[in-house]
């Protein structure tokens, strides 16, 4: 693994200091991957999901929204539920 260096700029400092608060566990080596980490993930937008379960559970909620929803209590109902899918 390579090394990277960085000089400690009031702007990297203050960073420092954020993440501290926030992660207090963490070394600085730690803290600066979590800040890119964070930084990668809000500039791809990396989805929890992909798009064909994005859209089944936004057809879920628009079904329960409109009352069209099973009522399952039981692990038979479940099981019966399930082989009427």
């Amino acid at each position: 693994m390579s090394q990277i260096r960085l000089n400690k700029t009031p702007e990297l400092e203050e960073v420092l200091a954020f993440l501290r608060r926030k992660y207090r566990l963490l070394s600085e080596a730690e803290l600066i991957k979590v800040a890119l980490a964070e930084k990668y993930a809000k500039e791809v937008h990396i989805p929890f999901v992909d798009k064909e379960t994005e859209k089944l559970i936004a057809k879920g909620l628009q079904d329960v929204k409109e009352g069209k929803y099973n009522d399952v209590k039981t692990e038979e109902e479940l099981d019966n539920y399930l082989r009427t899918i």
